[in-house]
């Protein structure tokens, strides 16, 4: 019997310059699946409930979610896995067999594996880490820091207050708010870039360049020896890294951390290993 279309889809906003559409609809085809993968722009909370209910009464699969959702869909879903419960954030939600919504937080576990991959040599265990943000992915950014050896995780963001909240969320003393960029970076021997700056210019535009440069000046308070991991993707050398790599730093952008946690929440919808390799050079192909 051959088995119904899975339909699934990204829920968030904006959606449009995401590669999870590629890679999820490369990896059902690899695996011989039927289905297909929707971006789903979804301005508001509002737009969030009504998918989440639609998933929740059989009209979808599953959903991953992103900016700005992350935390609110953690409240819409009927149960959730203890690690995202911790975390306070979800991006993948599974319509589980009884009809229920469960969420999952697949970024924490795709973060460790990818700061795995890129630096297997790692100089942050007992060091500090320095968090820039305060949304969903820092949440699971801060928990992957600590999981990976970090003895501290300095949280900085522009609003003050988000970065409050997310180290009370996360009741772990070893994640502290501080009160400059400066602060979370000085000495540090990881930098975990969380924040969306860059996502989407254009190497050498002015943009770029201003944004290069101003990562330059605040990574210069970090270790000689430290790794930089800058969760955004696109494009596939982001301003974070090019000044690290200036520096002398070793860098990573967010695409091996996108691919994994993409790999693990196709497993969860379709009970089946994801084709990494398959998805990994579908998302390098349309970076080009």
């Amino acid at each position: 019997m051959t088995a119904t279309p899975l339909r699934l889809g990204l829920v968030g906003h904006p959606v449009a310059h995401s590669l999870s559409a590629v890679m999820h609809r490369a990896a059902l085809e690899a695996v011989g699946r039927q289905g297909d993968y929707a971006l789903l722009d979804t301005p508001t909370e509002v737009e969030l409930a009504d998918l989440v209910g639609r998933l929740r009464f059989g009209h979808l699969d599953g959903l991953n979610v992103t900016i700005p959702h992350k935390q609110a869909a953690l409240g819409l879903c009927d149960r959730a896995t203890a690690e995202a419960s911790a975390l306070g954030a979800v991006n993948t939600l599974v319509r589980s067999a009884d009809g229920l919504v469960v969420g999952h937080n697949t970024d924490l576990p795709g973060l460790v594996a990818a700061l795995r991959q890129a630096f297997p040599d790692p100089p942050w265990v007992g060091g500090v880490c320095a968090l820039l943000g305060a949304g969903g992915a820092a949440r699971a950014a801060a928990a992957a820091a600590l999981q990976v050896g970090a003895r501290e995780v300095r949280v900085y963001n522009r609003t003050a207050s988000r970065a409050r909240q997310l180290t009370e969320d996360l009741a772990d003393p070893r994640v502290v708010p501080v009160a400059s960029a400066l602060d979370a970076l000085a000495g540090a021997t990881l930098v975990l870039q969380s924040t969306s700056a860059g996502m989407g210019t254009q190497p050498a535009s002015p943009e770029w360049e201003e944004l290069r440069v101003h990562a330059m000046t605040a990574l210069a308070a970090t270790s000689a020896e430290a790794c930089v991991m800058d969760l955004v993707y696109r494009p596939a050398r982001t301003p974070w890294c090019a000044a690290a790599e200036a520096l002398g730093r070793r860098a990573e952008a967010g695409l091996p951390m996108l691919v994994e946690q993409a790999a693990l929440a196709f497993a969860l919808w379709t009970g089946q290993p994801a084709p990494r390799e398959v998805m990994a050079r579908a998302a390098a192909g349309a970076l080009r």
